[in-house]
């Protein structure tokens, strides 16, 4: 069912992708299969969509005053927090989407499936008890396993901070 719903999502989402204008300096993250014991992704621009075979997803808009907002779906529950640019979902297969503003994703859990396009970093930490930590790649590059330590990861081209 996973494979099916994976092939499909494909047909949909890469044509429409590859169709879309890449604003200069975009780049690609993903996530496969990632049992994570935390994965924050923070992004400044771009789009990220996926889905969670069981866990927790907190999403925070970055950036209140626009007209986006994430799409969240399959949670078995949903909480608001005092803090109303936050949302906390948990459950099983949780799919979710959020595009064209400033965004924080922190996801625990099991079957991490992930893709953000944009700029922005992530941060990674696989699950210590897991047989199998998962796999993410930046850009065109090869597929590398989620580490038990916490990994920084940049996609995209990093806006340039001036000095003193």
């Amino acid at each position: 069912m996973r494979l099916t719903l994976t092939i499909l999502c494909s047909l949909i989402v890469v044509p429409a992708a590859l169709a879309a204008p890449r604003a200069t300096g975009d780049g690609v993250f993903e996530l496969n299969n990632v049992n994570a014991e935390r994965v924050v992704i923070t992004g400044t621009r771009g789009a990220i969509w996926g889905q969670i075979d069981k866990g927790k997803l907190i999403v925070t808009d970055l950036n209140l005053d626009d007209t986006s907002f994430p799409q969240v779906s399959g949670a078995d529950q949903m909480q608001y927090t005092a803090d109303p640019s936050v949302t906390i979902y948990t459950g099983k297969n949780i799919h979710f989407r959020f595009s064209g503003a400033k965004y924080r994703f922190v996801i625990v859990g099991a079957g991490i499936d992930v893709t953000a396009v944009g700029v922005g970093q992530a941060s990674l930490t696989g699950d210590p008890e897991a047989y199998d930590t998962g796999y993410y790649a930046v850009d065109d590059g090869k597929w590398t396993s989620v580490p038990l330590f916490k990994k920084i990861v940049p996609f995209g081209v990093q806006p340039v901070v001036p000095g003193p």
